[in-house]
């Protein structure tokens, strides 16, 4: 083989390898377990202002149902769904807000083993929040 020949063929290996690679380190991670039981935490609009939660997630069948406890209410979850291959999980439920109004709470967050957080908001407020698999 030419030199020239040779020096391309090595390129195109290491150029396939480094691809390959890179394939490799960008997959998501894979959450150690489903995001079943009991998880407790606290959320809050910012640093300062937090307030203690509980979320109680079960699997019935294939559907993941949760209810969450902040202070003394007890809120049953309208919708969850989790990713596995990604670690993503999404929660929705209504409450009363403090003038009877309805308030739609929207839940986006990610599963890391016993950890889980992410963003939550309703109407114009929104925050963030950190869990922990009891």
């Amino acid at each position: 083989m030419m030199p020239m020949k040779r020096h391309l063929s090595l390129l195109v290996i290491l150029s396939v390898l480094s691809l390959l690679l890179a394939a490799c380190a960008s997959k998501p991670s894979v959450s150690a377990a489903p995001p079943g039981g009991t998880w407790s935490g606290d959320y809050g609009p910012d640093a300062e202002r937090r307030e203690p939660i509980t979320l109680d997630l079960r699997w019935e069948d294939a559907n993941l149902r949760g209810v969450v406890h902040a202070g003394p209410r007890s809120i049953d979850m309208t919708k969850v769904s989790f990713t596995a291959d990604t670690g993503a999980i999404a929660m929705e439920f209504d409450t009363q807000g403090n003038y009877g109004q309805k308030v739609h709470y929207l839940i986006e967050g990610k599963v890391e083993g016993d950890s889980m957080s992410g963003t939550w908001s309703h109407d114009n407020q929104q925050g963030d929040f950190r869990l922990r698999r009891k």
